[in-house]
């Protein structure tokens, strides 16, 4: 008696087509984020999925909202900005020459 595995092979636009649902999600490899979502765990995730038949891209988000939860959106900020524009640009508050 032999197992017989059968290995599905990926083609570029398949993991192009996980790599979308996961950035769509939120997912990214950016360690600069406050809280980075699980990348590597939720691509292996999707893989295996995809392998077993799962190519909906619906679906594969329907099982990562089941697995990790939903992203949480980014905070809009709305009104005036925190910091003045010069501030901002690194120039002085006075313009040069100006009378105190």
């Amino acid at each position: 008696m032999s197992s017989e595995t059968s290995i599905k092979y990926m083609t570029s636009d398949d993991l192009n087509l996980l790599q979308g649902v996961l950035k769509d999600a939120g997912y990214t490899d950016d360690v600069l984020f406050e809280q980075p979502r699980p990348f590597p765990i939720a691509a292996r995730l999707l893989i295996g999925l995809f392998q077993e038949g799962t190519t909906s891209p619906a679906e594969l988000t329907i099982q990562l909202e089941r697995h990790f939860g939903k992203p949480k959106k980014e905070a809009v900020m709305l009104g005036a900005p925190r910091f003045h524009r010069f501030a901002i640009q690194g120039l002085p508050a006075q313009p040069s020459g100006a009378i105190h």
